[in-house]
């Protein structure tokens, strides 16, 4: 078992709540990063919403993405042809969180998309570079602008450990580097998807591997049209999520962290117009699920990888 040392304690403004002392202490393989903004006091939530910012541009490090963060939550994902068309798509997916939250982009930003962050209200962005224009415009504004040096495909699995004190004692676990690949992505169902279907099923796995269990995200178009997370049952989680996504569930890909285990949960995807299914489909009840989505003409995906995270 490693060893785990914490020194070099520096103190935060505060911790979730005003009455709460925080700090953090530097590890040796975290991000390298830089606050090039005046106000240098990042808070306790706005290193955790930074954190699962960075989680996800690490996995869309090669394509224009932008993630929308906020309570310690991904709110919004999604990719565009370029940075701003990302943003604007994720944030057509959750405008509700937008205020007060954490923006981080895999490519630079831009002028356009600094004014927009601005007029939204954001507290903190984050991002790999920020055009000269940006930079300037950004200053003067009371967002934190932080700037990623780490390259971002090393921010997948970034530290080898998950780590939670509990009052029975330290849990350590390794991180979920789980990855798609050929022999685990399988077309199962009698209905094939469409080739944009199968590229927003991708698209879903990667962030629902990154979402508090239990997790529903409906995907389309390369963009988020409803996260839901944290719950204690699947069938709650799924039924939200159709809440969310309303018409933007028709024919769009809907992507769990598990498997389905009851037939409510299908239920719910079929009367949401659910185009396609992935999930783990290691279930023993997978087949008769299969089996039901093939009656209502669903496709389905399974990976045989479950991306629980608790």
């Amino acid at each position: 078992m490693e060893t785990i040392e914490i020194n070099n304690i520096e103190s935060l403004p505060c911790g979730a709540n005003p009455h709460q002392a925080a700090g953090i202490s530097g590890i040796s393989d975290g991000v390298e990063y830089e606050i090039l903004s005046r106000n240098k006091d990042l808070e306790y939530i706005d290193y955790i919403n930074l954190s699962e910012n960075i989680k996800i541009l690490g996995e869309f490090f090669d394509v224009n993405s932008a993630v929308i963060s906020n309570e310690g939550f991904i709110c919004a994902v999604a990719l565009g042809a370029t940075t701003e068309d990302a943003f604007n798509k994720a944030l057509d997916s959750d405008p509700v969180s937008i205020a007060g939250s954490s923006a981080g982009f895999s490519k630079e930003v831009s002028l356009e998309v600094a004014k927009l962050l601005k007029s939204l209200k954001i507290k903190n962005v984050i991002s790999v570079g920020f055009s000269k224009e940006a930079f300037s415009y950004l200053l003067d504004t009371d967002i934190n602008v932080i700037l990623i040096k780490t390259p971002l495909h090393e921010l997948q699995g970034f530290c080898s450990k998950d780590i939670k004190v509990t009052p029975f004692g330290i849990l350590v676990q390794e991180q979920n580097t789980s990855k798609l690949s050929k022999d685990n992505f399988k077309v199962v169902s009698q209905v094939k998807p469409t080739q944009e279907q199968v590229e927003d099923a991708v698209f879903g796995w990667k962030i629902s591997k990154h979402l508090k269990s239990s997790s529903v995200a409906i995907v389309k178009d390369l963009s988020t049209k409803a996260i839901v997370q944290g719950r204690s049952n699947m069938v709650t989680a799924v039924e939200s999520a159709m809440d969310l996504a309303c018409e933007n569930s028709k024919d769009a890909v809907m992507a769990l962290d598990c498997s389905i285990e009851t037939s409510q949960v299908l239920n719910t995807a079929i009367q949401g117009r659910i185009g396609l299914i992935v999930e783990s489909g290691d279930s023993n009840k997978s087949t008769d699920i299969l089996k039901m989505a093939d009656k209502y003409g669903i496709s389905m995906i399974f990976t045989k990888i479950r991306n629980k995270r608790y």
